[in-house]
């Protein structure tokens, strides 16, 4: 969440006399108040990342390499709540790299992928192992064909008969020779946005109001 701002609207949860009442309130209370609806937030992040759901309750965007692995786990450690000026709140980590990460994840965007990174991630692949199905389906996407019966008459291959007759190196190099492409050493990869901070503004003035009630008593 990148920061709270409260305005008398009709749109606002916040009767007139609740923004008064926190406008009125000493800072550090407004503070504790503020941190207090800070902490409610990262619950809710938390819950969004266990859930694989966004701010606005759908699933996250799948893994652009089909991998089915929960993503954005580490996203929810050490988020807290700061509040500036008293009057101000923000959800932000405490690592900056992490911050870095989250907000490219929040917002989506271009990331440059190595075949270095590749291998460190998922080691030498076993190029005399079967194919996979995705490059099953890229080579059916891209027209390979096998021999249909004895003579020289060809057809679509299916994506089973790849995945039977080819391995994992042989693939690649049909797919290569295919597309007219040459092994890459680096890729960029389109990653969706997966918004698990934040909230909308009915929710955050919904609760900020039940704070106050509490606070009134």
């Amino acid at each position: 969440m990148s920061g709270l701002t409260i305005t008398p609207n009709s749109r606002n949860a916040l009767t007139v006399k609740d923004q008064l009442t926190l406008l009125a309130l000493p800072a550090n209370k407004r503070v504790r108040i503020l941190k207090t609806l800070g902490r409610f937030e990262r619950a809710k992040a938390r819950k969004r990342i266990s859930s694989q759901s966004s701010v606005n309750g759908h699933k996250f965007a799948a893994r652009a390499d089909g991998r089915k692995a929960k993503m954005l786990k580490k996203m929810a450690r050490r988020l807290e709540p700061y509040v500036k000026s008293a009057n101000r709140l923000e959800l932000k980590h405490q690592s900056p790299q992490t911050g870095r990460v989250a907000a490219f994840q929040q917002q989506g965007g271009i990331e440059k992928y190595t075949a270095k990174q590749a291998k460190k991630r998922n080691g030498v692949p076993d190029y005399q192992g079967p194919c996979t199905r995705r490059q099953a389906k890229a080579l059916a996407r891209a027209g390979y064909k096998t021999r249909k019966g004895k003579g020289n008459r060809y057809r679509r291959a299916t994506i089973t008969e790849i995945m039977d007759k080819m391995t994992l190196g042989q693939a690649g190099l049909v797919l290569r020779t295919l597309r007219n492409s040459k092994a890459e050493s680096s890729w960029d990869i389109q990653v969706s946005p997966r918004p698990f901070l934040g909230d909308t503004s009915a929710n955050v003035q919904t609760e900020l109001a039940k704070l106050l009630r509490q606070t009134r008593g």
